[in-house]
């Protein structure tokens, strides 16, 4: 077992530092014009590749160990072009990258609870900074996200939301709007109990309804300002129809 562990470490001591130039080798895509930074080792990036083309967003390795300048790289397949975006201020680790319409999504990772999403046009334009990550990105370009909360919170209630790049507009989903939520913190009306919910799952159906399914809880702050839970766990399905801006959504069935 030691041997194999000596073995695995050099191999991984060995192994060359990840760079753009290595990426675009192992996919035999040709060199951008502006290829000064493509031996440069990188750090904290993902990459897409579909029928349209190649994206990537990275950060260069710097000697502070620090996400400096956030580059995002892509290549049109049909046309053979490449483009590029530089951003001065970091946004985290890149976690994912995403395509939806003619938008690209850029999501970063900022705490366990936080992240922020670029969305980008085809042309490398920003249209606008959404804080959370997405759970579903339509064809059409509309995301459904799940909004950052505060991390170490006693009590973390997901709020969904959605997002529409043609219109520039954002509308909350589940809880709705009515619902005091602010970064995850939502205290229960007329009561002392704040509200955990978790959201995953969010899928479209082939009826062109969205699904997801929701886990609530109680919990009340005791007074080192931990959350105890309250009651047993909720569990929902819930279905929206999504052929208004205003989703409206209702609950499926509980099990």
């Amino acid at each position: 077992m030691r041997l194999l562990l000596s073995v695995v470490l050099v191999i991984a001591f060995l192994q060359p530092p990840p760079t753009v130039g290595r990426e675009l080798l192992i996919r035999t895509l040709p060199v951008p014009l502006d290829a000064a930074d493509l031996d440069q080792p990188i750090t904290s990036y993902s990459t897409l590749e579909d029928e349209r083309g190649f994206a990537i967003a990275y950060y260069g390795v710097e000697p502070d160990g620090m996400l400096h300048e956030l580059r995002v790289r892509t290549y049109d397949a049909a046309g053979r072009k490449w483009r590029t975006w530089t951003q001065r201020e970091p946004i985290g680790s890149v976690t994912r990258l995403n395509r939806g319409g003619r938008f690209l999504f850029v999501t970063g990772q900022a705490s366990p609870s936080a992240s922020a999403t670029l969305v980008l046009t085809d042309t490398l334009e920003l249209k606008r900074e959404l804080d959370g990550w997405p759970e579903l990105v339509l064809p059409d370009g509309r995301v459904f996200f799940v909004r950052s909360m505060v991390h170490f919170a006693p009590a973390h209630a997901s709020a969904l939301a959605l997002y529409d790049p043609a219109t520039d507009r954002e509308v909350a989903v589940y809880p709705d709007a009515a619902v005091k939520n602010e970064r995850g913190g939502e205290k229960i009306p007329g009561t002392d109990l704040w509200m955990d919910r978790s959201i995953d799952g969010v899928k479209r159906r082939t009826d062109g309804a969205i699904e997801f399914r929701v886990i609530e809880r109680r919990v009340r702050l005791d007074r080192e300002q931990r959350g105890i839970p309250i009651g047993a766990e909720v569990r929902t399905t819930v279905i929206c129809t999504i052929d208004t801006p205003q989703p409206v959504c209702r609950p499926s069935e509980i099990r």
